[in-house]
């Protein structure tokens, strides 16, 4: 399971420095592909035509963005809400991780102080049992 768990770590990292590589790489040819079309409209239409070309298409595909993720998020948390089911006890002892965390505190108490304590609990449950059944 850790192993599992640093497998995924270490993918996900990869993939946010590609992502992060390939998001810096779009902002610049963003800039100048922006410089080269503000450049051509203001030599047709002019310098405030074409600024307010340019901040009018940038605000639609801002937009359009904020739309998308609203979407995108909500689906996901659907998609989450409908995927998460809860953890039985069969399912955390058959993990293996579990167990041998179990084993490592058996054998850091000691097994005397534990078939003990299991003693005592087992008899206060049947101590309580007993006296509800009485009732």
């Amino acid at each position: 399971m850790a192993g599992t768990l640093r497998g995924r770590l270490d993918r996900t990292f990869k993939q946010l420095i590609f992502e992060a590589i390939a998001g810096i790489a779009a902002v610049i040819a963003l800039f100048f592909f922006s410089l080269a079309a503000h450049h051509f409209v203001s030599e047709k239409y002019g310098a405030i035509a074409a600024s307010l070309v340019l901040g009018g298409a940038y605000a639609v595909l801002a937009v359009t963005a904020l739309i998308w993720l609203r979407i995108w998020l909500r689906l996901s948390r659907e998609k989450e809400e409908t995927s998460q089911q809860p953890v039985g006890a069969a399912q955390l002892l058959q993990d293996p991780l579990v167990v041998s965390t179990g084993l490592e505190i058996l054998k850091a108490i000691g097994f005397r102080k534990v078939s003990t304590i299991g003693a005592a609990l087992l008899a206060g449950v049947l101590i309580a049992t007993s006296k509800s059944k009485q009732k």
